[in-house]
């Protein structure tokens, strides 16, 4: 009996001792540089918060997301947001406002697609809240 616990024993280290060549943690290696991290969300520059003067110049579709304050509506779904760093127009359907009002007094965080250069630019607004 003690003869086969010890060969269930040893074949059982064995195999323990070939499997820890198999994975895990590799010490030693060099680890990639960091992802760049703004607004809280980590990945690609597109999903970066930005500022107004900087997606003048976007490319059409770019995802941006600002903070600022919304200070006057336009008509229909169009309204000036202003930030720090200027005024832009942006298009915020009903639907993104989640049944919450604000008004020039309140910050909001928001994200969408860039459309137009220039004095032209605007936003399509996808996510509209609080920072």
């Amino acid at each position: 009996m003690k003869k086969v616990t010890l060969i269930a024993l040893s074949t059982l280290l064995n195999f323990s001792a070939l499997a820890a060549d198999e994975g895990g943690f590799k010490a030693g290696e060099k680890p990639p540089a960091p992802a760049k991290q703004d607004a809280g969300y980590k990945g690609s520059e597109d999903t970066g918060q930005t500022n107004i003067s900087g997606i003048r110049d976007s490319r059409e579709n770019a995802w941006v997301t600002l903070e600022g304050n919304i200070i006057k509506k336009e008509g229909g779904d169009r309204y000036q947001f202003r930030d720090k760093t200027g005024t832009i127009i942006i298009m915020a359907p009903k639907s993104v406002f989640n049944g919450k009002e604000y008004d020039a007094q309140d910050l909001v965080r928001l994200s969408g697609n860039v459309s137009g250069k220039g004095d032209n630019t605007m936003i399509h607004v996808k996510q509209l809240g609080e920072p």
